[in-house]
């Protein structure tokens, strides 16, 4: 008897948990969009974009720099779609203009977090260093530092502030690789 009422309980649970009752989340997942970034790449190879650890995976972290912001947290509900280094990589890509320069373009992401000024606060932090190179040869480097205001208290203001804040770096970049006299021509 109490094996079968155990039994019933144990598939009452189950039922539930499987149910969208009203207070169950959802997991979701973010990228970029489906909108090429405004700036256009000069003629440029786009390389291999890496992200630093823990950014190399599909969470979305965030940082409560109310409380202390050298300690990183993950949405445990909301994800990326993929490693934010593919998500870049896209976006480059659709930026880029087609035709292949002399210089290749490597990136490396270091930060791509969430970070809460307040509890409903936030804003969308993207740091990278980028590399043009001709062969082996590094040409020039540039760090960005991106804080996008405005990606509120939830992971989907978040991704979506962190979409504009690509934007706004492949933008810099873009303006950076057309004044590198040493991409020009082939």
């Amino acid at each position: 008897m109490r094996t079968g009422a155990w039994l019933l309980a144990a598939a009452a649970f189950a039922a539930g948990c499987s149910s969208n009752s009203g207070g169950e989340r959802v997991a979701r997942s973010y990228d970029f969009g489906v909108e090429a970034p405004a700036a256009r790449l000069p003629a440029v190879r786009v390389g291999a974009v890496r992200a630093a650890p823990p950014f190399d995976s599909t969470d979305m972290h965030y940082r409560l720099a109310y409380r202390d912001v050298a300690e990183l947290h993950a949405f445990v509900q909301s994800r990326w779609a993929a490693a934010p280094a593919e998500l870049y990589r896209k976006q480059l890509l659709r930026a880029a203009d087609g035709a292949a320069g002399r210089c290749t373009l490597e990136v490396e992401l270091h930060e791509v977090t969430q970070v809460f000024l307040s509890k409903e606060s936030s804003e969308a932090l993207l740091e990278l260093r980028a590399r043009l190179a001709d062969g082996n040869a590094t040409l020039a480097e540039k760090r960005l530092r991106i804080a996008q205001p405005g990606a509120g208290g939830a992971a989907a203001a978040g991704a979506a502030a962190m979409a504009k804040a690509t934007d706004r770096s492949i933008a810099e970049l873009a303006a950076w690789i057309a004044a590198e006299a040493r991409c020009k021509g082939r």
